[in-house]
This record gives C-alpha cells, structure tokens and sequence, in this order.
C-alpha cells in the first residue's frame, strides 16, 4: 500500500479586508466616530520624523523646509516630532540628516509613549526598557534626559539586539547599556530599582493601518488572549521593577481591547493598592480615552485616563498607552539576577592616572575636552583588547555584574 506524499504546499493564511477588520470594532465607537474611522483608514500614512537633540541644530526643522522643499507639522503630543510632507521632494529616509542621525523615522502614534513620562531634561535616573528593539522609542528617551543617567535597554530577542544596538549607537547614545533577557524576569531581579520603566509590549499589531514597523497580519483570538498573558506579566515586572513613586508607560500597537484596556484592568484588580492609572489626558490637545466597557462589563472607573489613539483622532496608526504609578510596594517574590564578572568578558576599567593619560592624549589629538565629557556625564573608560568604551557610571555602580 502506498503512503500518500505529504503536501508541500504552504499554508496561507486569510488575511480579512478592512472591511472585516472595521466590523469587529464597530461597536467600541459611536456612528459618528465609526465613520470617521472608516475614511481615515483609506488614506496612506504620511512619514514622521522625530529630531535628536543630541545632534541636530535647533533650526533643523526650518533647515529641512528649506534645503528640501518638505511642508512639516508638529506631531501635538510630541514636541520633537513632525509629520513630513515631502511634495515634489526627497523621501525622507534619503536625507543626508537621517544617514547622520540628526532625525529617526517614526510613526506619529509611536512617539507618544515616552512622551508621557514626567522627564526633566537632564535627568540623571534610571530608566528600564523591558522591550527596547528596534530602539526608537529608546532612543527618545535618551533624547529625554539628555543622554544623562542609564538607560537600561533590554530584549528578549537575540535576532533583534543588533538591529538596537545600531540605532542606539547612530543616535548617539552614551547613556545605554543593552542586555537580552526575558523582561518578566527583571522586576524579581531588582525590585524597587528604577525611576521609571517602558513597556512597549508585543502585540497583535491590529492597528488598522499600515506602517513600516507595524505591518499587520492576521491573529487568531487564542493568539491574542496568549499575547494578553505575555503582556500582564510584563508590565507586572515593570510596576516591581521601579521605585515606588516610580512611572510605568504600557504601550501597543494593537486596538484589540484584550490587550490594552484588559490588561491594564487585570494588573490594577491584583495590585490596585499599591498602583495607579494617571490622568495623561492633558497631554493631548483633544480627548482620546479608552474604552468604558466591553461585552456589558464595565472597566476600572479610571481607564478614561489612558490614551487610545483611534487612527481618525489623530491621523495616526491605532495605538495605545497609559502612565501608571506605583504607589507601595507590590509584595512580590524576588530572585537572585544573573552576574558575570566584567573582567570574564575582558572588560577592564581604566585606572585613574590611565584616565587622566589617555584624556591628555585624546585633547592633543582631537582638541575635544574628553575629561569634561566624562566628569559632566558621568561616564567611565573601561577597555577590551585595543578598544575604549565609555562606561555609565552607573552601569558599573548598580549593575556591574549584569551581563550586557
């Protein structure tokens, strides 16, 4: 008897039109709202840029105007940011300022979780991103606090740690160390470490509108109930990870109610006690809240204080995002965090008079005050083999022993 041959054809998965896509939110919004979004949907996204202080001189919006014949508009919730309209110009990935760093591509709706921080410029503290790659809401906040400070920018995903560490490095940032572990694990690891803590969480991607880094793609409802577990113990670690009076934003790219308004109801009705939902509302020039309820049961009665970006209020790709606080601490397990000696992956701190040697002879060759930097920053040089790293120095006096 013959064995039938396996096919090798490929299964394809049905992806549903927009029109399906729409129906199944149709009843989060009013008549009204619902056709509003249905026009939205059917125009293109126009790029975003967001510009670096790091780099960028402060005309640099007005210099694009005129070297390139762009029309920008300032994106409302983020002051660096701008919607470019490029006419008859070139594409803004072309620029000569984008190749330097002097600006990063970015949808609009992206630009708003780190907006939501309360970041002074210059903030010396600590900052955890439990889901840092590809690095752009990263790179913000090193814009933030002025590349002040530690960024701790961490990833599960060894595929996607070398795409971060480019952006970082393009963008100029000195301020970041980059680290790949589950982001559940770090609120164990160090309790109430962090001034404040992003958690971009990976979603469904059901945002209704295409953009080069949320391309959508079809999800089954288990795959987003999965998703939504994933995400409460993410932000669970986030809220342990921080102080308290320490941020958490929770941010995605999905308008799926189960993994915005689901999950932050599932965290606020096991830690309410100790955690609260701001009001960011006056971060936006017009309202944007969450849903209320969903299938007849109500929400927490703060969830009108997050902010869920339908794609026709603000012209944006669908996205959510709130801010909360932690108030007390959550009374969670801890765990002993991995360590691996500097010295075992052959890293060496430099030695005071090789500071003070090496900064003399870096002054002779460029005329850039190197000692300054590093006494203004607070960074330390550490070398490996023929290399010199700057260290922040409170990499080496917090987590010396992480491997990053």
């Amino acid at each position: 008897m013959k064995r039938k041959k396996k096919s090798t054809q490929k299964l394809i998965p049905i992806i549903p039109s927009k029109a399906e896509q729409l129906a199944a939110f149709q009843p989060l919004l009013s008549v009204e709202e619902f056709a509003l979004l249905q026009v939205e949907v059917d125009k293109s996204l126009p790029p975003a840029i967001r510009i670096n202080p790091l780099k960028a001189p402060s005309d640099l919006a007005q210099a694009l105007t005129a070297r390139y014949g762009w029309t920008l508009t300032l994106i409302p919730f983020c002051e660096e940011g701008f919607r470019v309209q490029v006419n008859d110009g070139l594409a803004v990935s072309a620029a000569l300022e984008h190749r330097t760093g002097q600006y990063y591509i970015q949808e609009a709706a992206s630009m708003l979780p780190v907006a939501l921080f309360d970041i002074h410029a210059g903030d010396e503290g600590l900052t955890l991103d439990l889901a840092a790659s590809p690095g752009g809401k990263t790179t913000h906040i090193v814009a933030r606090q002025n590349d002040r400070g530690l960024v701790l920018a961490n990833d599960s995903s060894q595929g996607r740690i070398q795409a971060l560490k480019v952006v970082l490095q393009h963008w100029g940032a000195t301020n970041t160390a980059v680290t790949r572990f589950a982001g559940e694990k770090f609120g164990a690891w160090f309790p109430n470490t962090f001034d404040r803590a992003l958690i971009d969480a990976p979603c469904s991607m059901q945002g209704l509108r295409t953009a080069e880094s949320h391309d959508e793609r079809p999800v089954t409802e288990k795959e987003s109930r999965l998703l939504a577990q994933r995400q409460t113990a993410l932000l669970t670690s986030a809220l342990q990870a921080v102080k308290v009076g320490g941020q958490v934003v929770y941010s995605t790219c999905t308008l799926l109610p189960g993994e915005d308004e689901g999950v932050v109801e599932a965290v606020l009705g096991k830690f309410g006690h100790s955690v609260e939902l701001m009001d960011v509302t006056p971060n936006l020039p017009h309202p944007a809240p969450g849903i209320q309820e969903l299938d007849g049961k109500a929400y927490h009665a703060d969830m009108s204080r997050v902010v869920r970006l339908w794609p026709h209020r603000y012209q944006t790709a669908g996205f959510f995002a709130c801010l909360l606080q932690k108030t007390a601490d959550l009374g969670l397990k801890t765990s002993e965090a991995p360590t691996h000696s500097m010295e075992a992956a052959g890293f060496y701190e430099f030695t005071y008079s090789e500071t003070e040697k090496f900064t003399r002879d870096f002054i002779s060759w460029t005329g850039y005050n190197l000692a300054a930097y590093l006494q203004v920053h607070q960074r330390t040089l550490v070398k490996r083999d023929a290399r010199v790293f700057m260290f922040p120095r409170l990499l080496l006096e917090q987590f010396r022993g992480l491997p990053v």
